[in-house]
């Protein structure tokens, strides 16, 4: 995609929009005029869980190809998103269905010794063996010599069940003869192993097996496997150009691709061996074992080796075909694979990623960010992702950000979030999300909807103004870092998983020296060790991609590697860096360098500028000590996008999580307003009352009701437990747990009775005052199951669809059966079912 200029609009936050319900060309409509409303010009067409109209249908691509001709019309760019609902790879499970060896393995590490009587017995599982071998080790642990068990595995059904049976396998019998006996059989092939094992010697295997999930799609895709690539491209970025491909690259920007892994953990695919032998010329066969124990250089050799080989096994199956194709249809890929803050994470590269992607990015989701002392790892995240962007010469640097909160996570939350992320080197903000529905359980997918659910969202603008107004100025200027910290991935490489301690050792140091220089204002980057090996020595330091550096850190002390020969005469310890053209945040009040503030100084046209993030719950004073001389100093008001004087004492106050961005000019200025301080309080009550219950904002809202009591005709002890309980996730929680009982799983073996279907009554009580008229307000999905429900004995009319804080909302007029003062609503299901019950609140809403 060729290069364009971007501009401030390209810098407002674009939400993830969350599909989740059936879709329907008025309410799309509707809710995109709204998101216009709050000036946001872009988003996400994300389908989420809750998702009615089925994915990748004619009826899907229809109303994806309205709702982005509809964008267009208002001005909006619609990007797409590649998957239902994520990680990116199954097209919404259809892989799985249409190619089942498509399922990600991973490896299954096996040791053992022999009992006491020198027998070995071992469960091996289901998995594919690759190998079985008995070691003799030395006093040190090293292997000194190895025999292999291979063909001493063998297949073994040991659960052995007995059930009644009736007898009747032949069709006229079928359903008129029973004859009772008892049945038994043996289930459930795997793995055994069961010989005699000399003293001093272990038996190590190693098996693929399937990675089963009990999440979505219940596998992974082998995102190894090109194949398996092939086929998911096929299955959504190719429909999607039959479809859409007059709007790709125009109206539809690019797509996002979300939490992309290898597949199993650690990952193999059956063409794994053969690819390890040709990249490394090594033999991975009988040497698996040296993935989970050893630490001799060999060992470290071999696992470097594997994870490297998975790594480039990773990125030429899916990134590179993935980015080719957005390329192709000039379109940008987005998105970010997972664990950007772990190293350790299937010690793939994650700063090598970027490099194939047209914007580079990561997600922070939580509410916490990384103080002086805690969580220090969510800063390295960050930092990777802004470093290839710097080295790669690109000026957008993407967030996935504030998924998983609570309700009254508001704005000041988020500005919080944004103003830290972007003082790593992020610049563009995608939202977590925007909810097209809050039907039942959706309300609860990954934290609240920032959209029109929310009691802010009419403000939302003035956070998208701050976002884009402070993301455009870091966007578009350029790091001044020069200082450059050694990203070792093969020392990581190098001891997963055998070494654990010693790899997580090794990645704390990194965390340190990323928190020392933050600490210390110093500006700098990180370059893994590709990027190192093809630096260029120049005039004034050396060159990583289109960035010069001076001065280069290494994380920890030992680090011996062939690229540092060449740049040793830029190494300097962490202690010793420096900035060479910078400026100081200083505490106002103690004339100390502050050491609660991050910064990024950058330069610009005009100039230079200074971000700094006030990372602390408690407020402060700061000075600026430059270390040029500028004819100008104006801050920027973030919100209003409005550039006023420098104040005359050089202080700037900040609240807590507060932030401020200076610009200094090398040209005179004409005169400027003293800046309006604007000191209100942030509210981060968030962080000490979290509130995960949604009580929308409804006039006359008189009663919500989220507690009930359940009550079961001769099953009181069951639901005794549960007296008074939250509207729940199905009767799951009445009964503690479903209660499944074992039964053989053959023949026509009866069930044994369990608590389903059930009588169950669920009652609660709630208070009025005077009215006129009265409305019960519920949801779609509210009341799951067939059931009646009751108001003071009477049978409440049925409920009609009516837009009240959500499209799916259901109401019914109830003025004839409630009464001012104390009322009784009585849901009653004489056949419920395990997943029956009541899922989100009800609430009444008065005219007086």
């Amino acid at each position: 995609m060729s290069k364009t200029v971007l501009s401030k609009s390209d810098y407002y936050p674009a939400p993830f929009w969350f599909l989740n319900h059936k879709l329907e060309k008025p309410e799309l409509l509707r809710q995109l005029k709204l998101m216009k409303e709050q000036n946001i010009s872009a988003f996400f067409m994300h389908p989420r869980a809750g998702l009615r109209t089925p994915y990748a249908s004619r009826e899907w691509f229809d109303l994806i190809r309205y709702t982005a001709t509809e964008a267009d019309k208002l001005g909006m760019k619609a990007w797409l998103y590649d998957e239902d609902p994520f990680p990116s790879g199954p097209a919404g499970g259809r892989i799985f269905l249409e190619h089942p060896e498509f399922a990600a393995r991973q490896l299954r590490y096996f040791e053992l010794e022999a009992d006491e009587n020198g027998q070995l017995c071992v469960d091996l599982g289901e998995g594919k063996l690759l190998e079985a071998q008995a070691l003799r080790l030395d006093a040190d642990g090293n292997v000194i010599e190895k025999r292999d068990l291979f063909e001493d595995v063998g297949m073994l059904r040991d659960e052995l069940y007995q059930a009644p049976w009736y007898n009747s396998y032949y069709h006229h019998l079928t359903g008129k003869v029973k004859f009772f006996h008892y049945r038994a059989e043996t289930f459930y092939p795997h793995l055994q192993i069961n010989i005699p094992l000399e003293k001093n010697w272990i038996f190590t295997a190693v098996t693929a097996e399937t990675r089963y999930t009990d999440s979505k799609y219940r596998y992974l895709p082998d995102n190894l496997n090109p194949e398996c690539v092939k086929e998911f491209i096929k299955w959504t970025h190719d429909l999607y150009e039959k479809h859409l491909g007059d709007l790709l690259g125009r109206v539809i920007p690019g797509i996002f691709t979300d939490e992309t892994a290898p597949g199993g953990v650690p990952p193999w695919t059956p063409k794994f061996s053969d690819e390890f032998r040709k990249r490394r010329n090594l033999d991975l066969n009988g040497n698996y074992y040296r993935i989970f124990r050893g630490s001799s250089e060999e060992d470290r050799v071999f696992r470097n080796a594997y994870w490297l080989t998975a790594h480039e096994m990773f990125i030429e199956a899916f990134f590179i075909p993935v980015n080719q194709w957005c390329k192709d249809h000039n379109m940008l890929l987005c998105g970010h694979g997972i664990g950007e803050e772990l190293p350790l994470a299937s010690t793939k590269n994650i700063f090598d990623i970027q490099k194939y992607t047209g914007i580079p990015g990561f997600d922070h989701i939580t509410a916490n960010i990384p103080n002086w002392s805690n969580f220090t790892s969510l800063n390295l995240g960050g930092k990777l992702v802004a470093s290839a962007a710097e080295q790669m010469g690109e000026h957008r640097v993407m967030t996935e950000c504030f998924a998983c909160n609570a309700y009254n996570f508001g704005h000041d939350g988020m500005k919080k979030n944004l103003a830290w992320l972007y003082s790593l080197g992020i610049n563009w903000a995608i939202p977590h999300g925007f909810h097209y529905s809050y039907d039942g359980f959706r309300k609860d997918d990954a934290g609240k909807s920032f959209f029109f659910q929310s009691p802010d969202y009419d403000r939302f603008h003035k956070f998208g103004s701050f976002a884009a107004n402070l993301g455009f100025r870091l966007g578009e200027s350029r790091s001044t870092a020069d200082v450059c910290i050694v990203y070792p991935e093969s020392v990581f490489r190098e001891r997963a998983i055998a070494e654990s301690q010693a790899a997580l050792d090794a990645v704390e140091n990194l965390y340190a020296t990323v928190q020392y220089l933050l600490q210390k204002q110093i500006q700098f980057e990180l370059a893994d060790e590709i990027t190192l090996r093809n630096a260029e020595i120049v005039s004034n330091g050396f060159k990583c991609g289109k960035k010069v550096y001076r001065q280069l850190v290494l994380p920890f002390d030992g680090l011996q590697r062939d690229y540092l020969d060449k740049l040793q005469q830029f190494i300097v310890k962490k202690e010793t860096a420096q900035n060479s053209r910078s400026a100081l945040v200083i505490n106002a009040d103690t004339k100390t360098t502050a050491n609660t503030v991050i910064t990024q100084f950058r330069s610009t046209p005009h100039g230079n500028l200074l971000y700094f993030f006030h990372n602390s719950d408690t407020p402060g004073k700061f000075k600026i000590e430059t270390s040029g001389q500028y004819a100008a100093i104006r801050r920027l008001d973030i919100e209003n996008d409005r550039l006023y004087d420098f104040p005359a004492d050089g202080v700037i106050s900040l609240m807590p999580y507060g932030a401020a961005l200076l610009e200094f000019f090398d040209s005179p200025q004409s005169e400027a307003a003293p800046y309006p301080e604007q000191l209100n309080t942030p509210d981060f009550t968030y962080m000490t009352d979290p509130q995960w219950d949604y009580i929308p904002e409804i006039p006359g809202l008189s009663a919500s009701i989220s507690e009930w009591k359940y009550s079961s005709p001769g099953e009181e002890d069951v639901v005794s437990r549960y007296n008074v309980m939250k509207y729940i996730f199905g009767w799951e929680k009445v009964c503690s747990k479903r209660l499944l009982m074992p039964r053989a799983i053959f023949d026509q073996s009866p069930e044994r009775k369990r608590f389903y279907p059930a009588q169950i009554t669920a009652a609660a009580e709630f208070e009025l005052p005077q009215f006129s008229k009265c409305k019960l307000i519920a949801e779609n999905s509210t009341f799951s199951g067939n059931c009646r429900i009751t108001i003071n004995g009477k049978l409440i009319p049925a409920l009609q669809r009516e837009l009240v804080y959500d499209p799916w909302n259901c109401c019914g007029d109830v003025s004839t059966l409630v009464k001012p003062g104390k009322n009784i609503i009585e849901v009653q299901w004489d056949n419920a079912g395990e997943d029956d019950g009541i899922c989100s609140f009800i609430y009444f809403a008065i005219e007086k």
